[in-house]
């Protein structure tokens, strides 16, 4: 009779990239507040943080290199989120506020349980613009990325060419949070440059002191309309920041928590990787893409920034 082997141990290995090819994707440590890290194609330039919560306690196996929680889930405006995937970035030509969006994407089907699509429902209660398919051959659920974000700052920023200044520096202001500060909602920009504010509506005030500009809910409420993301354009002397978080993704132990229970999404998921997408809705052009992936550890094997880098 031969020997039961026990069951695979995994672990969550984080990448980012300018584009979902594996080839564009490099791990990267979660919670690592000072360095993030740095993305660039001819579509987009930014830096990106993830934090995880619970990351250096993952169930899923030993994590030398695991930093502690970040700061940022300690600030009371963090709540009760789990997760923050933190971008501060510029496209580097005029996109369509319509047409930039913000998602998850799969290339095989899903192994749904009885009942996803009232799942569905709860994500749109939360995000008025998502559209989806997750029971196509490859599922989708997309957000316009000015909706979908939790938090949304922009500043100007004209690219400096200084002797002896690093590129990097050329392209982005200094990373605004190394010690895991929150960034703060502020599009007056958008209003200003898009001429936004001379249009008023029914039920918001859009003049000069407008209250959508520091105000994360009436921002999404208000660009949940298509008539107004029409008027909306993302500038190349524009620099974004932009924070995606919830508290219902517990992404260290790969499940889902609603209030008195909690589901494994590694099932559904059927052996494939989580991936977030910046992208054209036309998906012509991806800016930015975040995969968590489970990886099995083989003995004391570890696979991560360390070894992969």
């Amino acid at each position: 009779m031969k020997d039961r082997q026990p069951p695979p141990s995994f672990q969550l290995l984080v990448s980012v990239g300018s584009s979902t090819d594996p080839r564009d994707l490099k791990p990267v440590l979660p919670n690592d507040d000072a360095r993030p890290i740095w993305i660039e194609s001819d579509e987009f330039v930014g830096r990106v943080v993830i934090r995880i919560k619970g990351f250096n306690r993952a169930e899923s196996g030993h994590l030398p290199d695991a930093l502690p929680d970040s700061p940022w889930f300690h600030q009371p405006s963090a709540g009760s989120n789990l997760n923050s995937i933190q971008i501060q970035g510029r496209f580097k030509r005029e996109w369509p506020g319509d047409q930039v969006v913000f998602g998850v994407q799969f290339d095989h089907p899903l192994r749904l349980p009885p009942f996803s699509s009232l799942a569905f429902e709860f994500v749109k209660f939360f995000d008025p613009g998502v559209e989806g398919d997750i029971e196509g051959d490859k599922p989708w659920m997309f957000s316009p990325l000015i909706v979908t974000m939790n938090t949304v700052s922009v500043s100007n920023w004209i690219s400096r060419v200084e002797s002896g200044e690093p590129p990097q520096s050329r392209a982005l202001p200094p990373w605004p949070s190394t010690r895991g500060q929150h960034i703060v909602e502020n599009t007056t920009i958008l209003f200003n440059d898009n001429k936004q504010g001379e249009v008023a509506t029914a039920d918001v005030d859009l003049g000069p002191s407008n209250p959508i500009a520091t105000n994360a809910s009436k921002r999404r409420s208000h660009f949940s309309k298509v008539e107004n993301r029409a008027k909306l354009m993302f500038k190349p002397d524009q620099v974004f920041g932009f924070d995606f978080f919830n508290p219902i993704l517990d992404l260290a132990k790969f499940k889902l928590r609603v209030p008195g229970m909690s589901f494994d999404i590694t099932k559904p998921l059927n052996g494939q990787p989580l991936t977030f997408v910046m992208k054209s809705k036309d998906s012509s052009v991806v800016f930015l893409a975040v995969q968590f992936k489970l990886v099995p550890i083989t003995g004391d094997s570890y696979i991560g920034p360390s070894t992969l880098s």
